[in-house]
C-alpha cells in the first residue's frame, strides 16, 4: 500500500515573517546583540510572555488545542471505529508536532513506536537520508540539531480533525480522517538568552485507516499530504531540518496571514513568502 511504506505528499513552501525575517542563519552570535538593543521595543517577543499580542495567544496550550470531535459511524467503520481513529491521529500529531527530543533534532522514536509496522520500516530507514528527496525527517518537525531552543515549556496549537469514507485499490473501504492544525513555537539560538522568535508549523494531510479482514484490527497509515508549511524559517535549508530566522530579514513574496484558512497566494519559485505576524 502506498508504495510500500511511503507517504504521498505535496508541495511544501516556507513563509517567512516580516518581523522575524527570511534569510540564512549565518552567524547567529553577531544578530543576538543587535536583537539584546532591541528588547525595549514594545514589538519585541519577551521571554516571559513570549505569546503576548500574537493571535496564538488565543490557543490552547499543547495537544489540547487538537479537539477530538463527537464520532459518528462511516460507512462499515462503527462509531468505536472512528472514535478510536481520531485518537490514533491525535497522538501521530501530538509525536510529529510536540515531542521535545524530536522537536531539537533528535530521533523521533515516539513519532516512530506510533507507526505501523511497515511505515515504521521505511520511517527510519529513510530517517536523515543524505539524499534530501527520499530524507523521511519532514514527517516530523524538527529544528536542526545544535540551533535552536525552546523558550519555556508551552506550545501554542490550534487543529482539527474530521472523518469520512475513502477506497484504495489494495486494501478496498478504508476511513480517512483529515486533520489540520497550527503549531506556534517559541524559540531563541541555542545557548543565547535572546532573540525570542515564534515559528508556526502547519500542516493538513490524511491518516488512512482499513481492516485486512473483517473483525481484524484496525491498521493506519500516513497518507497524502494536502498543505504543508512553515513560517518563521528559513527558506533555503539543505536539508528536512527546520532553521529559524533569528537574522530580521523580510522575504521577498507575498505577504500572508499565517492564520487564515483562505488558500494562500502561489508563490514563485525561488521566492520568499512573508507573513506580517505569528
Amino acid at each position: 500500500m502506498l508504495g510500500h511504506g511511503s507517504r504521498r505528499t505535496a508541495a511544501v513552501m516556507c513563509l517567512l515573517a516580516a518581523l522575524t525575517g527570511c534569510g540564512a542563519l549565518g552567524d547567529v552570535a553577531e544578530e543576538v546583540g543587535k536583537a539584546a538593543g532591541e528588547m525595549a521595543d514594545p514589538a519585541v517577543i519577551t521571554e516571559d510572555a513570549p505569546f503576548k499580542g500574537s493571535p496564538s495567544e488565543g490557543f490552547a496550550d499543547g495537544i489540547a488545542g487538537v479537539e477530538i470531535p463527537e464520532a459518528k459511524a462511516v460507512g462499515r467503520f462503527s462509531a468505536k471505529d472512528v472514535r478510536s481513529a481520531y485518537q490514533v491521529s491525535r497522538r501521530l500529531l501530538e509525536a510529529a508536532y510536540l515531542d521535545e527530543k524530536s522537536l531539537l533534532g533528535g530521533k523521533p522514536e515516539a513519532y516512530a513506536r506510533l507507526l505501523d509496522p511497515e511505515q515504521r520500516t521505511f520511517f527510519l530507514k529513510n530517517l536523515d537520508h543524505e539524499d534530501v528527496e527520499k530524507d523521511t525527517r519532514g514527517w516530523v518537525f524538527s529544528f536542526a540539531p545544535g540551533t535552536t531552543e525552546l523558550v519555556g515549556d508551552v506550545v501554542k496549537v490550534k487543529g482539527k480533525l474530521s472523518a469520512a469514507p475513502g477506497k484504495d485499490q489494495d486494501v478496498g473501504e478504508m476511513l480517512v480522517v483529515t486533520y489540520e492544525a497550527r503549531f506556534v513555537y517559541a524559540v531563541r539560538p541555542a545557548g543565547e538568552k535572546n532573540p525570542v522568535v515564534r515559528v508556526m508549523a502547519y500542516i493538513k494531510a490524511r491518516h488512512e485507516f482499513w481492516r485486512d479482514e473483517p473483525g481484524g484490527r484496525l491498521r493506519h497509515w500516513e497518507g497524502e499530504e494536502i498543505d504543508r508549511w512553515s513560517a518563521g524559517t528559513e527558506c533555503d535549508s539543505p536539508d528536512r531540518f527546520h532553521r529559524p530566522d533569528f537574522r530580521f530579514e523580510g522575504g521577498d513574496g507575498p505577504a500572508q496571514d499565517a492564520y487564515s484558512d483562505e488558500k494562500a497566494a502561489p508563490i514563485k519559485e525561488g521566492e520568499c513568502g512573508t507573513v506580517e505576524e505569528i
